[in-house]
């Protein structure tokens, strides 16, 4: 009697870091002349993503001390001078909210620092977001000998397959022994067939891809 699988593929999945576009807020206060306190650290440093929007929220003693963001840093009562403005709303506030969407021509370095005190600054290092998650399809699966599938929109990503033991099974598990070719943009993954593991005709099978480092 032939015995027949029954193969059933349930989805890519695409993991990998995603660009964070949610407002980040950061608490500014200022109190000795010498330096910003922002969220409990002195004149700390960041790095900020282009396209995401940062919110500085002075309070305090901030009254005194201009908030500016500036592409270059000045000196003792250098107000504005230097000042970027591209993408900030309210730069040089006292109070309230300095609000910076870094805009795609940012350059990759920038700082925040007191109109007043010059040593109240701190360094923007600005980069690029991650790069997004390709779209990826499933175009074909072939059950024989081996199980072939193949994907398509992999360049830069590797392919692990994964199963799941009967339509009931709550765990996926990785495939051992698989092999990946990448040809024009068509990823072809192999992989020994899963009854003997399962022990059931009934295996759920899905492809999970992850960005290369």
């Amino acid at each position: 009697m032939k015995t027949i699988s029954k193969y059933l593929l349930i989805t890519m999945l695409v993991t990998g870091i995603l660009s964070m576009h949610a407002q980040q807020t950061n608490s500014v206060t200022a109190g000795n002349g010498i330096s910003y306190t922002i969220n409990g650290n002195a004149n700390p440093p960041f790095t900020f993503q282009r396209g995401v929007t940062y919110v500085f929220l002075l309070s305090g003693t901030v009254s005194f001390h201009p908030f500016w963001i500036k592409s270059t840093l000045g000196g003792f009562f250098s107000g504005g001078a230097g000042a970027f403005d591209t993408g900030v709303i309210n730069n040089g506030a006292t109070s309230g909210s300095v609000i910076f969407t870094v805009p795609q021509s940012a350059p990759n370095t920038l700082f925040y620092q007191c109109g007043i005190h010059d040593g109240m600054h701190g360094t923007l290092d600005i980069i690029d977001p991650p790069t997004p998650a390709p779209t990826v399809k499933i175009v074909f699966i072939n059950v024989a000998d081996f199980i072939t599938i193949r994907s398509t929109g992999t360049n830069g990503w590797t392919a692990f397959p994964e199963f799941m033991c009967g339509a009931d099974g709550t765990n996926w598990t990785a495939v051992t022994g698989f092999t990946n070719n990448l040809v024009t943009g068509t990823n072809t993954t192999t992989f020994p067939r899963l009854e003997p593991i399962c022990g059931t005709t009934n295996v759920l099978v899905r492809i999970r891809n992850e960005k290369q480092p």
